[in-house]
């Protein structure tokens, strides 16, 4: 397949509108560009898009950088290859790469059948490219053993949207924001995580709305809140159905809401019995007066919001708590209208988009599955492959599940783009062990150094967002082009055309002989579910070259705000007529129309604390850095703001441990250790430490908290229980911390990775200074994983 090169003159423009390639708010970028001393075009400077709805000129430190990000050295410009894992990798050209990965993958296919190939995905990736990776994997491969790194993050919020109200993604928008009264946060750093929501929640908050606030650690959102609701780790259940008890006795629910628009109201009362105030109290440690308050504040607010994240949601009874959370709005009424609704926070600039690509499981595009005959009908005919092509079997159980098949041998071959699982998934030497027993790993990046890519046999070299073009879809539903900025370095192409190539390479290419991504979100829009309302059908990449849009979008003439769903309009979503002939103003995508109440009885962790392991870990994310710094530690701007990891004990703790501030501690479980530098406070309780999880075995050794972290999940949504494991502390020698790679200029390494004469790396990559001893190895591998990976 031959794909022409848009000319110099299609890229003839002093400033380029784009938008954000970190957390899902999904900010507008504007660029500066400006042409280099070898007429290359570089970006010079990153500024906020003021006509964007998401951010409105506003930026974070991480998108303000984004200019920094792409003059970042050790970028691939070739493909890496090996033939022999006792081998270091060798530069290859991209297209004998791209020909021996789609041979590799076509062997084992070949031999072992479908079920032996797996991919791992991300929601870094463009809706196009995510796309493609679906259609391969289950429309021609035919495997459904497509993950993606959303399983770590919001596999829980998705699950709880689908039991509770029928189907996935808010049912509001970010204007809720600008209405509320009163905002209750659960689980969500957003002053650190989410900054621009943030600062939108506190010009409210101002005004004179109440900011509730519940995380076992006192973080700087929990900073700002008028209540704070200490909970102990993996009780929210508790609390959240002890707020819907004192609801349901203050008078505060709505009654008429609940007969016209829910079901399974019926069950509560009895359940909601076991709820009281002091019990609530008693397991969650909060005390009984600052409940009775939270529930006062929320059923007296004319319009309340809730906002969550991985507090709620990377728990073995995450969905659960979704289910939870919800209960509260539909008892008040407050959901589907201005200032009302739960608002799940994504955190990656397109996971919204990936969960409605079907990339996880059994998903397929459109908010449709496998599991359905109807669907699968709908999408063979899409995608124009024989009826009974998708199977409804071999899904797997999520992201942990598919690693351990592969340590099994089931799973021969696996293709990783965009993510970095070595560093990202818990207890992550499954993952490890996974990639060592697979016939053929190959991954598909952009930075040469990563943890996962010292396991590749092929590499190949993708381009950055701004080097390619695309649309992003952030946690409110609003689809941004990101736009092509500049070149990507030598041979580095977009994630879609690389996926496209190797797919007309297997054998595919009539399905797969795609000239722009253009082309395919055109087929995309096809993809319209009037069950669900997901609705694109409005929206072309002309439009969205002048402006964001947000589905529903039924027609390109009509609004490009669309901020409340489930409306009874039978405009996106099929009309719903009452048997008695009367038509609601609100239809959701359940028997009836009608939303669900779930009775979730609270359950304790999978992993408590006992005499062995006494303390509970909790981690999480820093402001000015981002997931497994790949992108990040590459701006030194962001590393002089958070130069370091640390594990957070409490004073009294780190007393009874005889530790001192900056001591190294060791952090170990009964899967692994982490030795990390102590910082000593009161954010975290007694009995409980805090750990970022950014830095791994490229800053040192023994610096993976996912070493540590239990990889139980929920039976549902299958998202590990990363938020709470039992650990025991102790003090050892202070864990020595490398400067963020690369940092030095190598040039006997800079030709055999492929990278431009500018640009350097530290050591060989795979090497042993760079890989901690605690993490077996396959020999020493070079790679990149970091067109934004996890």
């Amino acid at each position: 397949m031959t794909v022409p090169t848009p000319q110099p003159d299609a890229l003839a423009t002093d400033r380029v509108r784009t938008v954000c390639s970190y957390c899902g708010v999904g900010c507008g970028i504007v660029l500066d560009i400006a042409a280099g001393p070898d007429g290359r075009r570089t970006v010079v400077k990153a500024s906020g898009d003021k006509e964007h709805p998401s951010n409105a000129g506003r930026l974070c430190t991480k998108g303000a950088t984004g200019a920094d990000l792409l003059a970042a050295p050790g970028r691939l410009t070739t493909a890496l290859a090996r033939a022999d894992r006792s081998e270091q990798p060798a530069p290859l050209g991209r297209d004998a790469a791209i020909a021996e990965t789609a041979r590799r993958l076509r062997s084992v296919l070949d031999t072992h059948g479908p079920d032996a190939v797996a991919l791992y995905v991300s929601g870094q990736m463009t809706l196009e490219a995510q796309y493609l990776a679906n259609k391969l994997a289950k429309g021609f491969v035919r495997t459904n053993t497509i993950e993606s790194n959303s399983r770590l993050c919001m596999a829980s919020a998705g699950s709880g949207y689908k039991l509770s109200l029928g189907a996935d993604g808010p049912p509001g928008s970010y204007e809720d924001f600008a209405h509320a009264d009163v905002f209750l946060v659960t689980g969500a750093n957003m002053a650190d995580c989410h900054p621009i929501l943030f600062l939108r929640m506190m010009e409210r908050v101002k005004a004179g709305a109440k900011l509730i606030v519940v995380d076992p650690r006192r973080n700087a959102t929990a900073a700002k809140a008028d209540l704070y609701l200490r909970i102990r780790p993996g009780t929210d259940l508790a609390l959240l159905n002890g707020l819907l008890h004192l609801l349901v006795e203050n008078g505060h629910t709505d009654p008429a809401f609940i007969a016209e628009h829910t079901e399974g109201w019926e069950q509560m009362p009895a359940f909601l019995r076991d709820y009281p105030p002091a019990a609530v109290a008693e397991i969650t440690g909060i005390p009984e007066d600052d409940i009775r308050q939270a529930a006062r504040w929320i059923g007296e607010a004319g319009e309340w919001m809730s906002c969550w994240t991985m507090g709620l949601n990377q728990s073995t009874h995450g969905t659960w708590n979704t289910n939870a959370l919800i209960n509260l709005h539909l008892a008040t009424g407050a959901i589907c209208r201005p200032g009302s609704g739960p608002f799940s926070l994504t955190g990656q600039p397109n996971a919204m988009g990936g969960r409605e690509m079907g990339y996880m499981g059994p998903g397929l595009p459109g908010q449709r599955s496998v599991l359905s005959d109807e669907d699968r009908a709908f999408t063979e005919e899409l995608w124009g492959v024989p009826p009974g092509t998708l199977r409804a079997d071999g899904s797997g159980s999520g992201t942990v599940d598919m690693f351990r098949r592969m340590a099994e041998g089931e799973i021969k071959a696996c293709w990783i783009i965009c993510t970095n699982p070595v560093a990202s998934v818990a207890n992550r030497r499954t993952v490890i062990e996974g990639l060592e027993a697979a016939e053929f790993v190959v991954t598909q990046d952009v930075f040469a150094d990563t943890e996962t890519n010292a396991y590749a046999d092929v590499v190949l070299p993708a381009a950055l967002w701004a080097e390619s073009e695309g649309v992003m879809i952030n946690s409110e539903r609003t689809l941004t082009l990101s736009r092509r900025a500049t070149d990507p370095p030598g041979e580095a192409w977009p994630d879609w055309r690389i996926i496209a190539e190797v797919a007309c390479a297997m054998g595919y290419e009539e399905a797969f002989g795609y000239t722009s991504a253009e082309e395919i979100f055109a087929e995309i829009t096809r993809a319209w579910n009037p069950h669900t309302g997901y609705d694109l059908r409005g929206v072309t990449y002309e439009r969205l070259r002048g402006t964001p849009v947000q589905w529903p979008s039924a027609d390109a003439e009509g609004p490009t705000r669309n901020p409340v769903r489930y409306l009874n309009d039978g405009v996106s979503q099929e009309l719903t007529v009452r048997p008695d002939g009367s038509v609601p103003r609100l239809a959701f995508p359940l028997p009836g129309g009608r939303a669900v109440f779930h009775a979730r009885p609270h359950l304790p962790a999978a992993e408590m604390p006992d005499e062995d392991f006494p303390f509970v870990l909790n981690t999480g994310r820093l402001q000015h850095q981002w997931h497994t710094l790949t992108k990040t530690a590459k701006v030194s701007k962001l590393n002089r703001l958070d130069p370091a990891p640390f594990v957070e004990i409490h004073p009294d703790d780190a007393a009874a441990l005889a530790l001192a501030e900056g001591d190294g501690v060791e952090v170990a479980s009964r899967r692994g250790r982490a030795v990390l530098p102590a910082r000593i406070t009161d954010r975290v309780a007694a009995g409980e430490c805090f750990a970022p999880f950014h830095w791994n075995d490229l800053f040192g050794e023994y610096l993976g908290v996912n070493a540590v972290t239990n990889d139980a999940v929920d039976p549902i949504s299958f998202q590990p229980e990363l938020k709470v494991c039992a650990v025991r502390l102790a003090k050892v020698a202070a864990p020595a911390v490398r400067p963020a790679p690369p940092t030095a200029d190598r040039a006997g390494l800079t030709g055999a990775l492929g990278l431009a004469d500018h640009e350097s790396v530290v050591g060989p990559v795979g090497s042993a200074d760079r890989v901690g001893a605690s993490m077996p190895r396959r020999g020493g591998a070079g790679g990149a994983n970091g067109a934004g990976p996890s």
